[in-house]
């Protein structure tokens, strides 16, 4: 759904995708025509030209990602809710602020 919608916004260019469960990375890339693919998520951060990031996982790991992502000097479309626990979803606002990047939810 997310790829679908970011596919009526000519602003915006997805440029990489990753997932644990490969047939379905590949399947999901084929489908939005995205040539970059990945399973470890941060080998994806490591990317010069990535600027914004949507975290779209289950909620007890949004925090970890999430985190990580804004660590790399990316902002971030994080789903709902924000964490399984509020006190990971304190780290996530404490991180984004800290690095003075944008934290949608």
């Amino acid at each position: 759904m997310h790829l679908s919608n970011y596919a009526k916004i000519p602003e915006a260019e997805v440029v990489a995708i990753c997932d644990i469960d490969v047939p379905e990375l590949n399947r999901v890339a084929g489908l939005h025509h995205i040539s970059a693919t990945y399973t470890d998520f941060r080998e994806l951060l490591k990317r010069d030209d990535i600027e914004a990031v949507d975290v779209c996982l289950h909620n007890n790991l949004h925090m970890p990602v999430t985190v990580a992502a804004l660590q790399a000097g990316k902002h971030v479309y994080c789903e709902k809710p924000m964490a399984g626990a509020y006190c990971d979803a304190e780290m996530i606002l404490r991180v984004a602020h800290a690095q003075g990047k944008l934290l949608s939810i």
